[in-house]
């Protein structure tokens, strides 16, 4: 991640918070996109990050299993609705963890 996020956005389902933001790739080629998720909005278990080359690096900081269950079901159940933007991100990740 580099420099200031372009893009930040937060959404929530009960003690769950996901962040979605976007950032300058550090490579100057594009935009990386890093979804993160955090118990209490506090604690981060894990995140993802979409590179632009369409490279997907994941790093568990506890536990995978939240952010991969909330991935997997399109983040049903949290609010407010997803921006065309992250559902894009979650089409491209979604194979790939």
């Amino acid at each position: 991640m580099h420099g200031r996020p372009k893009i930040e956005e937060q959404y929530k389902k009960g003690s769950d918070v996901i962040n979605f933001v976007v950032y300058n790739s550090t490579t100057g080629a594009g935009e990386d996109e890093v979804l993160q998720h955090k118990l209490l909005g506090t604690t981060e278990t894990a995140h993802v990050t979409l590179h632009p080359d369409g490279s997907v690096n994941f790093r568990i900081k506890r536990s995978k299993t939240a952010l991969e269950n909330a991935i997997r079901t399109s983040l049903n159940g949290y609010t407010p609705v997803l921006s065309i933007r992250l559902k894009q991100f979650i089409t491209k990740v979604s194979s790939k963890i």
